[in-house]
């Protein structure tokens, strides 16, 4: 009985993880803080619903001068709002910390194009510092 039930989970993970996908992601993005470049990684399920690691910082970044860097360490979540064949549109809002010392929520849309099986493109729009930011970004799928 233990051997079915073991085979059992074992499917049934098998089946989710199938289900689910890992992305690698980099991306360019026009702030009032100037212009910043970052990357991060995601795990989406079937419907787009996920969650991922993300940093980010200013592209004349140096490791004497943090305060003005603005580094951003965060997490952020991905709900799926529509989709059109190669087209979808996601809410990504990040939540993480500036400086190391500040914690903030960025509200963010997502708009992203399929190119390939392994390669989609976005465009995204969001607010950061209360101004208004937008950026591009390349989407890699990892597994």
């Amino acid at each position: 009985m233990k051997k079915y039930s073991l085979l059992l989970i074992i499917f049934a993970l098998a089946k989710i993880s199938l289900a689910q996908q890992l992305t690698g992601q980099v991306f360019l993005q026009q702030t009032i803080l100037g212009k910043q470049n970052g990357y991060g990684v995601r795990y989406q399920n079937e419907k787009g619903l996920g969650v991922g690691i993300v940093y980010q910082s200013n592209l004349n970044a140096s490791r004497e001068f943090v305060q003005g860097n603005y580094p951003f360490y965060g997490i952020e979540t991905v709900i799926p709002i529509t989709k059109c064949n190669n087209m979808r549109l996601f809410l990504t809002p990040k939540v993480g910390f500036v400086n190391h010392l500040f914690f903030v929520v960025i509200p963010e849309v997502e708009t992203n194009i399929k190119i390939s099986d392994r390669f989609s493109s976005g465009i995204t729009a969001g607010l950061r510092a209360r101004q208004s930011a937008i950026g591009i970004k390349i989407i890699m799928k990892i597994n």
